[in-house]
């Protein structure tokens, strides 16, 4: 029998990809003080996700935004609870520190050096 509802689906989909129950989910999440382990933010600041179409009585279609479980992809070993927008950063680098940390010297170098835009 397959799981229903949000949270049956959730517990099943952790257990699944990280081997994790709902009740050790919680206390990463708890330990974290509900923050992305990167940025800081907490999980009720994460904008919600619009799902579907409008309703018709005009009331919200977006459902609350969970932190996301990063994993180490060679140990399969969870390493925290992040926001969407972090997890991205992470895997857009590919799992690869040097990567972010020549982002950052990127981000920090001195303004200035190429020719200035006009914004139309």
């Amino acid at each position: 029998m397959r799981p229903s509802g949000p949270e049956a689906i959730r517990a099943a989909n952790r257990w699944k990809k990280y081997r994790i129950t709902p009740q050790q989910d919680d206390a990463l999440c708890e330990s974290q003080h509900y923050r992305c382990k990167i940025c800081g933010i907490h999980e009720n600041d994460i904008r919600s996700i619009l799902t579907g179409r409008p309703r018709l009585d005009g009331e919200p279609t977006a459902e609350p935004v969970r932190l996301v479980v990063d994993h180490c992809h060679d140990s399969q070993r969870v390493r925290g609870l992040l926001c969407n927008s972090c997890n991205a950063m992470i895997g857009q680098a590919r799992d690869r520190p040097e990567v972010l940390r020549a982002g950052a010297d990127y981000l920090e170098a001195p303004r200035g050096s190429g020719p200035r835009l006009t914004i139309l």
